[in-house]
C-alpha cells in the first residue's frame, strides 16, 4: 500500500495519497482537523495515518504529541 504496483496505482498508494495532505500546508493544524479535511480521500484512518509516517520519516511534517498538532516542514 506504500507504493504503487499491479494492484494498487499511484492514486490509492501512500506516496500518492501524501500530496493531499501537503496541499495543506504551509499553516500548522490539528491532526483531527486534517483528518476531517481530507477523509473522504483515504478508505479509513489506518491509511491516513499511515501517509502522516511515512511524511514524518520524510521530513515533511513534525508532529508535536501533546497538542496534536501538526506543523507543515519549511
Amino acid at each position: 500500500m506504500i507504493t504503487p504496483n499491479k494492484v494498487i496505482s499511484i492514486k490509492e498508494s501512500a506516496l500518492g495519497l501524501v500530496g493531499d495532505i501537503l496541499t495543506l500546508g504551509p499553516e500548522p493544524i490539528e491532526i483531527s482537523k486534517l483528518y476531517n479535511t481530507v477523509s473522504n480521500k483515504f478508505k479509513d484512518i489506518s491509511q491516513f495515518l499511515l501517509c502522516l509516517d511515512l511524511l514524518y520519516v520524510l521530513g515533511r511534517v513534525e508532529i508535536n504529541f501533546e497538542t496534536g498538532i501538526l506543523y507543515y516542514a519549511s
